[in-house]
């Protein structure tokens, strides 16, 4: 790994730990809100990366599996959370029907390809398009109600800009990765592209901690 990936690699892997740790810091800011979950989430990212780390650099490939588990609670907890606070009906049932796609897709992966071994493309596939979709309704409710007024301070918000600009930027990538991978000089492009827009989604995070208004 080049110097720029290193340096790329090891901020994203800071700013996992320090929006955790902001987090939980402003956490009775939206303890009595679902956006309790959030932490949640961050810790079993910043798991998840760390022990896939570890696993490679001491055991070698493949850690895949860590990371094939990690995307079933991961992309369930935001589908989850964007149906409980969105407020449209209609919106609702339509992440409902989502999130059951998404699991039926790693229920094929889970039959169909080796856990241990091989990515489950689809699935991540699958729920990227679904978060994507679920973030979308989200910004049309806000359109429709008094929240657009004091988006800025709006935690929820700033976590789905930074979720919409990485998943837009990544899913490319995601695909060329596992369908065209060639370990050459354009990989390792994709790669610093990838470890920036992880940098770019957890600075939006972090401006929403920051600025978050207390929610009731």
């Amino acid at each position: 790994m080049g110097p720029v990936l290193e340096i790329l690699q090891n901020t994203h892997m800071a700013l996992y730990a320090i929006v955790f740790v902001i987090s939980l810091i402003k956490f009775p800011l939206y303890k009595n809100t679902y956006l309790k979950f959030l932490p949640l989430i961050l810790l079993l990212t910043l798991v998840t990366e760390s022990l896939g780390m570890y696993i490679n650099k001491v055991y070698g490939p493949p850690n895949i599996v860590i990371f094939n588990i990690y995307y079933f609670f991961y992309f369930s907890l935001f589908f989850y959370l964007f149906m409980k606070i969105i407020e449209e009906v209609k919106f609702k049932n339509y992440i409902k029907i989502g999130l059951g796609i998404f699991w039926l897709f790693y229920l094929n992966d889970l039959i169909f390809t080796d856990i241990f071994t091989e990515s489950f493309t689809t699935s991540y596939i699958a729920g990227a398009g679904i978060l994507i979709f679920s973030i979308t309704l989200y910004y049309i409710s806000i359109l429709q109600s008094s929240l657009v007024l004091v988006i800025k301070n709006d935690l929820l918000f700033w976590v789905s800009v930074g979720l919409f600009l990485f998943y837009i930027g990544y899913l490319p990538i995601k695909i060329i990765r596992s369908w065209f991978l060639k370990l050459n000089d354009f990989f390792n492009i994709l790669l610093i592209i990838q470890f920036s827009l992880i940098i770019v989604m957890y600075l939006c995070f972090l401006i929403g901690f920051l600025w978050m208004k207390k929610k009731s």
